[in-house]
């Protein structure tokens, strides 16, 4: 009886705990391809698919502060002033399709950002760089980027001694 007792809570215990994983993941589904395209055009500068993709009322935050649509884009574009030759080396994107949560749909890109400074001329040493991209009726709604932010504010504040 003791035995039968340890083995119904062990697997109770078991069973409790499981959490059954039914979502899919992929890397070459329209959100990562459109990603990828977003990708492209930043590092040219151009932000069209960017404006036709974000909600007007995302939730973007940058290392957990909140920014518009407007700012992020001015943010991303004031790059292109402090750097020339700006890379986004191993950059991999895949989408989450989560069938638990309501279908859920989130993409996830990581990899290096890397550029040189116009202003000294050194290239940057190549910034970690994790976004995570929430998706709702085809447009982003809410996304969220992590990376070490040390370089980016040391050129923004030796451009702006000069």
């Amino acid at each position: 009886m003791k035995k039968l007792l340890i083995t119904c809570l062990v697997f109770t215990t078991a069973f409790t705990f499981a959490q059954e994983i039914t979502g899919r993941t992929r890397t070459n589904d329209k959100y990562s391809n459109t990603l990828k395209a977003m990708t492209e055009q930043y590092l040219k500068n151009d932000f069209t698919l960017f404006e036709e993709t974000y909600a007007d009322d995302a939730i973007l935050d940058i290392n957990g502060e909140r920014f518009t649509k407007s700012e992020l884009m001015q943010g991303f574009s004031m790059h292109h002033l402090l750097y020339e030759n700006i890379e986004l080396p191993n950059f991999t994107e895949t989408t989450f399709y989560d069938e638990n949560n309501n279908n859920t749909v989130w993409s996830h890109q990581w990899g290096w950002w890397q550029g040189t400074s116009k202003n000294s001329g050194k290239r940057a040493e190549p910034n970690p760089l994790n976004v995570s991209f929430k998706w709702v009726d085809g447009k982003i709604v809410q996304a969220s980027w992590i990376y070490d932010p040390t370089d980016l504010n040391a050129e923004i504040n030796a451009v702006s001694k000069k």
